[in-house]
């Protein structure tokens, strides 16, 4: 296990819709496809999800 002091959070390597799921998904600790499922019925429900989304895009590192 990962100690907290060199987990970085950055985009996954899997460059499906810019790997922010992915990315989320390996710093947490969780499903991929748990993230993907809720930022789709986020962006259903709530827009604000779309521009959360395009933000962290935008301002997460690529994957060493």
């Amino acid at each position: 296990m990962e100690s907290s002091s060199n987990k970085k959070l950055t985009r996954g390597s899997t460059f499906i819709a810019g790997g922010v799921c992915a990315g989320l998904a390996q710093y947490y600790g969780i499903s991929k496809g748990g993230v993907q499922a809720g930022f789709v019925i986020g962006s259903l429900f709530f827009g604000a999800t779309i521009l959360i989304y395009l933000i962290l895009w935008g301002i997460l590192p690529r994957e060493a």
